[in-house]
Order: structure tokens, then C-alpha cells, then sequence
């Protein structure tokens, strides 16, 4: 009775003081204090371990205890609010894979070569590179190429044609130097003049002490010099031996240059002169830039004929050592047609023939000769040989190398018989296989009448030879 009587007295004490366990149904209680409600709360301790990873934020304790909520709701709120910010977050704050975040170990050779940059682990990428990447790199490092040797200036070879002339117009001018003293390589005979030329052109040459070789009729290749040559001058001292011994106008000296390399041809000339023995005009070409006249330091405007008239044609053909028997009845026609009216030269010399096309002395040059010897060789080499005193002789590429230059830049037409450059022709071969033949105008339309004729009229006279033969 008194235990009971005492723990009624107790009840009614904490119900007055409203901190005991009483009655859930005194909502009272509940209402003034929140702190007993909070300490008591075991959902967020169950749910607050899930929010914890990596992106997502710590969830107030105010939005997470509701007290009018149930439990299971509680867990739904909780998800809510961790939704919004999902897994996928992780991706944007981390940083990029290794691989893409470090792309140039060498950014050169991966470009080069994609197979030398594989999916290799940054560890293991330079201690281990492929060896295809080796081959690769060195060519990024590698300098630009030198630049090539520069071409010899064309005043260079202006003095040495001028010191040629010096050395032979006098003999020249004196009817001298007439007497045969040699072969020249390509088979043609050597006077006492064309001694005197090789020889000031080599004086010349070693006073100069410049790195060069030169390649000429008489002496064909030659270096002199212990250093390594640069430069390869081909030099015809005098073109024109025969109009030179007896005093004529029609002889030149004819000096081209290029670099040396291995088999030079004529698309390699870069410079180019031809100097009058017998008078003062001097022509000169570079190889893209024109050419020019001058006589005695003063310019001269090259002027090129506007004919292409066949009757009133002003033309000449090289006639030394070709066989009178082929090319004379092959321009028989056109000699009868043009000597009247227009004019028809013999010509000893391809070089002053083809700038006598920049003065408007002439409308055209040509030699047809070695079409025949490469047509049909086995009919026509003792002709050749007999006109030649035993050797097959035509144009040489030393003849050429300088006028072929100077007549095209100035806009002249010059091609073989065939109608063909001669880009591909090696110059220093000097063989009767790298003879050639010519057929230049001074305009394109006149050239085509040339060809046009000259092929209908080798044509003629080849089949005559084959029916005979």
C-alpha cells in the first residue's frame, strides 16, 4: 500500500514537471520540448552512411526528421535529395584519363606514325618506345636542306668568252691558224685556231681559281684543280673553225654553265653566252629571266621576224660534214622557192646561226641530217662516214648548250626534226648516238610550216632510199 501510494505520488511529480515518461496522449509535453526528440531519432543514423561517398552533400538534419512523418517516408525524402546529384558527378570532377591528359611525349612522330603511340601506360611509354617512332623523330629535328650551289654569273662567262676572242681574232682577222692539228672528240677536225682557243681557255680558267670543270670540243672533260669543282662550263671555243680560218663573220664562242652533278642535260643549263669573234655583239641568257644583247656595254633590243612566208623566207642550213646527197634534195624545194625572194645561207656554225634569229638577220636555221641517221642508219652511215672522212658527224651538245638557251628565252621555237626539246639530251656525251638535229623559228607558225614540210619531204626521200635498198 505505501509503494503504491508512493509511486502514484511520483507519477503525478514528473506530470507536473513535464520530464517524465508519461502519457503519449499528453501532447503537451511533446510540444515545448524538441530536444528530447532529437537525441531519440535512430532513422537518420541508419540512413546518414549512404551520403557519405564521393559528390554527394551531407543532408541537413531538419529536412531528414519530420516528427509527424512515418519512418518509410523519411527514407524516400532521403533519396530525393541524394537523387538530384547521381553517380555520373564523379566523371566531370575528376580529371581526364592519362593517356588523352598527356598526348605530346613526341607530338611530331605521333602525327607521322600512328601506330608508334599505342595505349601504352605514361611508364612505361619512355622506357620502352616503339621503334617506329625512332625512325620517326629524327626527321622532325633534321635542318631544311641546303640550298643548291648557285649558278656562275653570267659576267663570269662573258670574260672568258671575251678572253677567247682576244687569244684567236687576230690570227682570225690575219687568215692564219688554217693548219690541222688534231680530232676533237666528237670526231671533228682540230685547226691551228681552235688550239689557240683551248689554250686561253684554260689560262683563264686557272687565274680565275674558281671550283669549276669544263667540258669542251677539243679537250672534253677536264678539271684542273685540287679542290672539288661546283661548277661544269661547257665551252665551244670557237664555233665557226671554218668561217673563223678564213676570216668570216660567221664564228662565235659559245660558253654554258650548270653545276656539276651526275649527268647533266640540258635542262640543267643555267646560264648561257655567245660572243662574236669577228664583231662585238655578245648575247646572254639566264634561265627564266630572258636574254639580252649588248655591244660594248650598251643594250640592244632583240627583235624577233614576224614572216611565215615560206616564199619570202630568210633562212640557213649547216651543211659541214652532212651528206649533200640527203639534205639538199630534202630542202631543194624550199631553197628554189625562198632564194629570190627571201634568202638562203650555207652555215658552218648552229650557235650564230640561232642568235642571228634575236637580230632579224634570219627567220629560221635548220639541220635535218641526223633525222636520216636515226631513221634508217644502215642505209644512210657511209654516206655520213664519207662526208665525214670516215666518222659520223652532226650536232654535238656542246654546239647547242648556249644558243638553245639564249634563242628560247628570247622566245624563238627550237626543237629537233622530230619536232621534240631537248630537256633529256645529256651534255656530255658527244657520241655519234647523242648527235641531234635542228629546226628553230623565230615564230611558232613558221615553225610549223617548217615541220610540216621537212616531214613530208624526209618521208619522200626515205621510202625512195628503201625501195632502192
Amino acid at each position: 500500500m505505501e509503494r503504491a501510494a508512493k509511486n502514484k505520488a511520483d507519477k503525478a511529480r514528473n506530470v507536473k514537471s513535464g520530464t517524465g515518461k508519461g502519457d503519449k496522449s499528453m501532447a503537451g509535453g511533446v510540444k515545448k520540448s524538441k530536444a528530447p526528440i532529437e537525441k531519440a531519432r535512430p532513422v537518420p543514423k541508419a540512413v546518414t552512411p549512404k551520403p557519405k561517398t564521393a559528390g554527394t552533400k551531407a543532408v541537413s538534419p531538419k529536412l531528414v526528421v519530420r516528427p509527424a512523418a512515418p519512418k518509410g517516408k523519411l527514407v524516400v525524402v532521403t533519396k530525393k535529395v541524394v537523387k538530384p546529384e547521381p553517380v555520373p558527378a564523379k566523371k566531370k570532377a575528376s580529371p581526364a584519363p592519362p593517356v588523352k591528359q598527356k598526348p605530346v611525349v613526341k607530338a611530331a612522330a605521333v602525327k607521322a606514325n600512328p601506330v608508334a603511340v599505342k595505349p601504352v601506360t605514361p611508364a612505361k611509354q619512355p622506357s620502352v618506345p616503339s621503334p617506329k617512332a625512332k625512325a620517326v623523330v629524327p626527321l622532325v629535328a633534321v635542318s631544311p636542306p641546303k640550298p643548291s650551289v648557285a649558278p656562275l654569273p653570267v659576267k663570269f662567262l662573258a670574260d672568258l668568252a671575251q678572253a677567247i676572242k682576244e687569244a684567236v681574232e687576230p690570227s682570225a682577222r690575219a687568215i692564219k691558224g688554217r693548219e690541222i692539228v688534231d680530232t676533237a672528240v666528237s670526231g671533228d677536225v682540230t685547226f691551228q685556231l681552235d688550239r689557240l682557243a683551248e689554250r686561253a681557255l684554260l689560262i683563264f680558267l686557272k687565274r680565275a681559281g674558281q671550283p669549276v670543270a669544263y667540258y669542251s670540243e677539243d679537250s672534253g672533260y677536264t678539271t684542273f684543280t685540287s679542290d672539288k669543282p661546283k661548277h661544269l662550263l661547257v665551252v665551244d671555243p670557237i664555233d665557226g673553225s671554218r668561217s673563223a680560218k678564213s676570216g668570216f663573220e660567221a664564228c662565235v664562242v659559245s660558253v654554258a654553265s650548270t653545276r656539276v652533278i651526275e649527268r647533266p642535260t640540258m635542262a640543267d643549263v643555267d646560264n648561257a653566252c655567245v660572243l662574236e669573234i669577228m664583231g662585238d655583239r655578245l648575247f646572254t641568257a639566264e634561265r627564266g629571266k630572258g636574254a639580252r644583247i649588248t655591244v660594248l656595254g650598251q643594250s640592244r633590243k632583240i627583235k624577233l621576224s614576224a614572216n611565215a612566208n615560206l616564199d619570202t623566207l630568210t633562212w640557213s642550213m649547216t651543211v659541214p660534214a652532212r651528206p649533200a646527197e640527203l639534205i639538199f634534195p630534202t630542202t631543194a624545194r624550199l631553197i628554189d622557192v625562198s632564194s629570190l625572194k627571201g634568202g638562203f645561207f650555207a652555215c658552218n656554225s648552229t650557235a650564230h646561226s640561232l642568235t642571228r634569229l634575236l637580230t632579224d638577220q634570219l627567220d629560221a636555221c635548220i639541220d635535218v641530217a641526223n633525222r636520216y641517221f636515226r631513221d634508217i642508219p644502215n642505209r644512210v652511215r657511209e654516206m655520213f662516214e664519207r662526208a665525214g672522212s670516215g666518222r659520223v658527224i652532226g650536232v654535238a651538245p656542246y654546239d647547242l648548250a648556249a644558243s638553245l638557251l639564249i634563242a628560247r628565252e628570247a622566245g624563238c621555237i627550237v626543237t629537233d626534226a622530230y619536232g621534240k626539246d631537248f630537256d633529256d639530251v645529256l651534255l656530255l656525251d658527244s657520241s655519234e648516238t647523242n648527235h641531234l638535229s635542228v629546226v628553230a623559228a623565230a615564230n611558232r607558225e613558221l615553225h610549223e610550216k617548217l615541220m610540216e614540210f621537212l616531214n613530208r619531204r624526209i618521208s619522200v626521200i626515205e621510202d625512195r632510199l628503201s625501195r632502192k635498198a
